[in-house]
């Protein structure tokens, strides 16, 4: 995982970078399957409250944590939207809270198949500037959280 310090508008801002599939939004083992990563209400850059840092690329980086995590579904795509987004830094902890919601369509016809809403947690004794892992670490919660989900929804075609 890299970090890069810019400043920016009175911030410097963090960017979350994991070592990731090289493939943008694609499964390396399945490309019909995409994860398409947006912003729906979340802020990017996040400002971290009490501090002068601001996380950046949010997206990406949450794109990048669900394709480590989830199988992929085939034929499908995963829009993983970034609700809302909080970052908080008090009494030398680091505190971040995410919410996510993802939708799986058909990649043929854009067909609705399943949505799901999932919100994580995480805090750590850091500063700001080196907060990117406990970001990172929020985000592969929600990764997984999507994998279990998706691994209970049915194939396309198939009985419910």
């Amino acid at each position: 995982m890299a970090l890069a310090l810019v400043a920016c508008g009175g911030h410097r801002l963090v960017t979350v970078e994991p070592a990731g599939p090289a493939h943008g939004g694609f499964s390396g083992t399945d490309a019909t399957f995409e994860v398409v990563p947006r912003l729906a209400g979340a802020r990017d850059p996040l400002p971290v409250g009490n501090s002068d840092v601001a996380f950046v690329d949010l997206p990406r980086a949450l794109g990048h944590a669900v394709l480590r995590a989830v199988a992929p579904y085939h034929d499908g795509v995963l829009t993983v939207e970034l609700v809302r987004a909080d970052a908080d830094f008090n009494s030398a902890r680091l505190s971040v809270s995410l919410v996510v919601r993802a939708t799986l369509r058909s990649s043929i016809g854009n067909q609705f198949i399943a949505t799901t809403t999932t919100v994580c947690h995480d805090g750590a004794i850091t500063d700001p500037e080196s907060g990117a892992p406990v970001l990172w670490s929020c985000m592969a919660r929600i990764g997984s959280d999507l994998s279990h989900w998706l691994a209970d929804v049915p194939p396309q075609g198939a009985a419910p």
